[in-house]
């Protein structure tokens, strides 16, 4: 038999190097749930409850996990965004409150598309932003783009568990195959961290979460936006808009690389805690002569 309590502080001793206490309370009752289906008032309700062996293993497992730096939501597979349970595993980047402010902002900006527009996720991932502008928007037809076959798989997985149709398309957006229709609105969560950056992100996101979803060359950090603006000058209706969430150091950088395109009504926007996170830009129809270089560029606090 394992003393809840004392499995509780074999999480606070192990863990104290790598999360504050908070969090380590935190994630212990998520696993607690997860697991065992345990709320987590059950310490405050019964301080000496035990566990049988069986019982106890799950949550010595994920201890070991924890320390190896592997994210809870990989533990548990399940992330929430948007109000929705959806799975996740090593294979897709796990949602973030960031990515949320991003739909959000969509969902806020009436007029700029048809309730019945045509969108597309470009790097879907879990297929967290496409799942939730859809579900918004009902009659819109939704699609999902992602060079992975297995982050498809797990965005297949959380459609059919939202009950949500989607179409799913496995392309590289650097050389897209395929014949495209048509799109009202293209969003993307790109990678966009410089592979310098690694050595100072948090390690249970460096050593966890798909490198190819997260990391840029150095010399070209705005490689994914280039690639996404061309896709969607040759695919955007004229007055589509394109939506991106970006690093907060290269705002401006894709602001510009916007208008170089032929993007108009471009606006940088910043999250809430203050930082530039997102862009977005209207497509016009063509492209000038000279490149823009950003000078135009609106910022929307």
């Amino acid at each position: 038999m394992k003393g809840l309590r004392q499995i509780r502080q074999d999480y606070r001793e192990r863990l104290k190097a790598q999360y504050p206490p908070e969090e380590i309370d935190h994630v212990f009752n998520i696993l607690l749930e997860h697991f065992l289906g345990l709320p987590r008032i059950t310490l405050a309700m019964e301080p000496g409850k035990t566990l049988s062996e069986k019982q106890a293993q799950p949550l010595l497992d994920a201890l070991d996990a924890l320390k190896a730096y592997q994210p809870v939501q990989y533990i548990t597979g399940r992330a929430p965004f948007m109000g929705m349970d959806l799975r996740v595993t090593p294979e897709v980047l796990i949602p973030r409150p960031e990515t949320e402010e991003l739909v959000l902002w969509i969902l806020e900006s009436p007029g700029f598309f048809p309730r019945e527009c045509r969108f597309m996720d470009v790097g879907t991932g879990s297929g967290c932003i496409a799942l939730a502008l859809k579900q918004a928007l009902p009659a819109a037809e939704g699609h999902a783009m992602d060079i992975s076959g297995n982050a498809l798989e797990i965005a297949r997985s959380n459609a059919m568990a939202q009950e949500v149709e989607l179409a799913f398309h496995q392309t590289d957006l650097r050389l897209p195959e395929g014949e495209w229709p048509e799109f009202d609105l293209l969003v993307s969560n790109p990678p966009y961290v410089p592979l310098s950056e690694k050595d100072r992100m948090m390690p249970r996101v460096a050593l966890s979460e798909p490198h190819t979803a997260l990391f840029v060359p150095d010399t070209d950090p705005l490689l994914m936006y280039r690639h996404l603006a061309r896709f969607g000058s040759a695919h955007l209706k004229t007055g589509g808009w394109l939506y991106l969430e970006v690093h907060e150091a290269f705002g401006k950088g894709v602001a510009g690389l916007l208008e170089g395109e032929g993007f108009a009504h471009v606006i940088l926007k910043k999250d809430i805690f203050g930082k530039d996170r997102f862009v977005r830009g209207q497509w016009q129809g063509w492209r000038p002569a000279v490149p823009a270089g950003g000078g135009n560029t609106k910022s929307d606090d």
